[in-house]
């Protein structure tokens, strides 16, 4: 049985265990809920209860499969789903304002995905709902601020920025309870104030806890959320500061490369965050041996005095010791796995040639090959495209980096990688790729396009700068 077999075992395995444990919790949250209540009506409740959990893994297997392949995620997603079921129960008996319902659509739609928090979150209420045994205006509040929160909480692009999501829903909630009020009543003389004060907890604490807990759930499940990879793209981070010093050919290559692929992933539906992050670390293993990579020698080349399979050797383990260095500063799992495939298991081509030569032939094409895998996914699969790109069109002699060269290149090298199979193994379409190219295109077009000729600008007769050739 094949390693990757073996894997999707294992995975639907764990699938398996982790829906039977949630429908056990529904049932005995549900059950322990409604303990004073008859078996007629327990049974029932209980019924829609796992009925609703149901339509939940069908959405997921409908139109987020792919995270029944990711076992980390996979067991965040179960394991917020369950803390949720066991706080509502332990909550029950409190008034419905105090139970933090949308804590778990927004952890979710912060570290999985924003549709999938939000249809989590419209079945945890209906959940809640039957546990709680609360009325219609219960499931108004929180169907309508809870998914305005899993709205919300996505566009904070940095920690601080989640104290403003609070203050927000802060207003949401109060004028929710004034409608409410509105709707039961017609007017506002049964308004409470400890109502109001109520839903601004409610909108308080359940932004804090979120604040909170994200860092033990992003270390724990090794999960890369969006804050997670915008601190890691800060300059100020200590790899890349060590790139800019002491590898600053590779430093300024790998940023090229992250233009390129947070281009293409954003046109392609792909995560444009994870591909921009893993792009600027995807070379980080070049600082074992920076002056061995052509990107950051100055006329010396120390690979003149090593055979051709030597030269092989120190190029292919900057895969690995750039997953090393990853692991060492806890890098997400998606930046490690980005690290270790984007030269899936291609050949070194240039030392693979060289020896054929020096051996007229008689050469172990496997001693020239990367370890792989292959890439798994879209965001590894077009680093692994402008990577090539990028050390082409930057190896392309001046006169020849032309646009028409450029587009040129970036066809060959996706044709070339898509024959030799280097995509075979994520989900890209191949009605993808001309977008991707088009992608890369549309970078290179801000850099290398047509520029008006100005007069020269001189002050006194002398020559003082040459506005076409800045």
């Amino acid at each position: 049985m094949s390693t990757k077999e073996n894997s999707r075992i294992q995975v639907n395995f764990l699938t398996w265990v982790l829906a039977i444990l949630a429908i056990l919790v529904t049932i005995g949250t549900l059950v322990i809920a409604l303990r004073d209540e008859s078996i007629g009506y327990q049974i029932p409740v209980v019924c829609f209860g796992v009925l609703l959990l149901g339509l939940l893994y069908l959405y997921i297997y409908l139109f987020h499969k792919q995270l029944l392949a990711q076992r980390n995620k996979l067991v965040l997603f179960v394991s917020i789903y369950i803390l949720l079921m066991i706080t509502t129960v332990v909550m029950s008996s409190l008034p419905y304002l105090l139970i933090p319902i949308p804590i778990a659509g927004m952890l979710i739609a912060i570290m999985i995905d924003n549709r999938l928090g939000i249809m989590t979150h419209l079945v945890l209420t209906l959940l809640a709902q039957l546990v709680s045994g609360s009325d219609l205006l219960f499931l108004m509040f929180f169907i309508v601020s809870g998914t305005l929160a899993c709205m919300i909480i996505t566009q904070a692009k940095k920690r601080h920025m989640l104290v403003f999501v609070s203050g927000y829903l802060v207003g949401i909630n109060i004028v929710l309870i004034l409608l409410i009020h509105l709707y039961q009543y017609g007017n506002l003389s049964q308004l409470e104030v400890t109502d109001v004060l109520y839903s601004v907890l409610n909108s308080v604490f359940s932004v804090i806890i979120t604040i909170g807990s994200l860092p033990l759930f992003e270390t724990v499940f090794d999960v890369a959320t969006p804050l997670k990879l915008l601190e890691l793209t800060n300059s100020d981070q200590k790899l890349i500061q060590r790139l800019l010093l002491e590898a600053p050919g590779t430093y300024h290559h790998s940023q090229m490369v992250s233009n390129l692929a947070q281009t293409a992933a954003n046109d392609i539906g792909a995560n444009a965050l994870l591909a921009r992050t893993g792009a600027i670390y995807h070379d980080v293993g070049k600082l074992k041996d920076p002056m061995y990579f052509g990107e950051n020698q100055d006329g010396y080349n120390p690979h003149d005095e090593l055979d051709p399979e030597n030269s092989a050797k120190i190029i292919i383990s900057h895969v690995n010791y750039g997953v090393k260095l990853a692991t060492d500063h806890h890098l997400p799992k998606a930046v490690r796995h980005i690290i270790k495939q984007h030269q899936g298991d291609t050949v070194v081509k240039y030392f693979y040639h060289k020896a054929i030569q020096n051996n007229d032939g008689a050469v172990d094409e496997e001693a020239f090959k990367y370890d792989g895998p292959k890439p798994q996914t879209n965001e590894a699969a077009i680093i692994m495209l402008a990577d090539c790109v990028e050390a082409y069109v930057r190896a392309l002699p001046e006169a020849d980096r032309h646009l028409t060269n450029i587009e040129k290149c970036i066809d060959e090298i996706i044709n070339s990688k898509f024959q030799e199979g280097q995509l075979s193994e994520c989900h890209l379409k191949i009605k993808e790729l001309p977008i991707i190219g088009n992608s890369f295109m549309k970078v290179y077009n801000g850099l290398y396009h047509e520029r008006v000729k100005y007069p020269d600008n001189t002050v006194g007769g002398d020559n003082i700068v040459d506005n076409h050739q800045q």
